[in-house]
């Protein structure tokens, strides 16, 4: 098959660490930071710990403002506030290309809708930056890919392309059930670690955490069986907790933005649940898990 470019949207943990791993594999691939113009492109020698092994490659890091055109494939990894102003910087754009939406969140990729192909992925790696252009990275299992806006052969194609040896993708029929399953493990890591100022590991060493985890949990299900998502609440339960024992330790996405004062992903969290059940007359259903979101929001505003 012939290469394609593969541009990633934002240079944070993830976006630096796919990028190596792929230029590991010579494919042809840019980092562009989601929030700057006007800056030079710089050639930068990037390091990923991965388990045992570690890797480094120059990666080329640009902005918007420095391509013309885009051909190609756009993997977003930013957080998910900015998704707006990347929409529309890539609408000004000329070019051929398809969108990757490497996020967590609800209805994220709304911003998008004007554009032909956008595909969803639900990621199943961790990574943090842990020096200048070094980050960790850890892969589960394989992250799946599934469709928005396109067609399967398309999607296959983006898959063969920015799958590597250490990241991997994998293709995905039913990307909404996956995505309301991440999202509702998120909005208990992602409202009651920080809140609690704690690790993930809190669940499992904690019952009272965990009772409070599992009402959140509860809540989000029966926002999602609206959607025509069936979910099960055992399940979903014994993930968190197994997700709470493997990142004893760990300090959720959330809490690290809080500390060091950044703005956090709870809008497309706990709030956007709270927005769906609004509009769904059933804002009673999920009275805690909205508290603990508009909680969170506060909290990043004091700060």
């Amino acid at each position: 098959m012939k290469q394609t470019h593969i541009y990633i949207v934002g240079a944070g943990a993830i976006g630096k660490a796919l990028a190596v791993f792929l230029k590991r594999e010579n494919k042809q691939v840019s980092l562009v930071r989601g929030s700057a113009d006007n800056i030079p492109p710089t050639e930068d020698t990037i390091r990923v710990i991965d388990t045992d092994e570690s890797f480094q490659e120059k990666i080329t890091t640009t902005t918007f403002s420095n391509l013309t055109s885009i051909n190609g494939i756009v993997l977003i990894t930013t957080k998910t506030f900015a998704n707006e102003k990347i929409a529309k910087k890539l609408k000004e754009k000329d070019g051929d290309f398809s969108i990757v939406l490497l996020q967590n969140g609800l209805n994220i990729e709304r911003a998008f809708e004007n554009f032909d192909e956008v595909y969803r992925c639900v990621l199943f790696s961790t990574s943090q930056v842990t020096n200048d252009n070094e980050v960790t990275f850890k892969a589960v299992t394989a992250s799946p890919i599934g469709k928005i806006k396109g067609n399967d052969c398309n999607l296959n194609c983006i898959i063969e392309q920015i799958n590597t040896s250490n990241f991997c993708f994998s293709s995905e029929n039913n990307i909404q059930k996956l995505v309301w399953t991440k999202v509702i493990a998120n909005c208990a890591f992602n409202s009651i670690c920080p809140l609690l100022e704690t690790d993930n590991g809190i669940f499992h060493r904690s019952p009272e955490a965990a009772k409070l985890a599992k009402i959140i949990i509860k809540e989000c299900i029966a926002i999602a069986q609206t959607q025509g998502i069936e979910l099960n609440a055992d399940s979903l339960e014994e993930n968190l907790m197994l997700i709470s024992q493997r990142s004893d330790g760990q300090l959720i996405s959330t809490y690290v933005d809080l500390l060091n004062k950044r703005k956090t992903e709870i809008e497309s969290l706990n709030l956007e649940i709270a927005n769906i059940a609004n509009k769904m007359n059933k804002a009673e259903f999920v009275t805690n898990t909205r508290l603990l979101g508009e909680l969170i929001k506060l909290k990043s505003e004091l700060y």
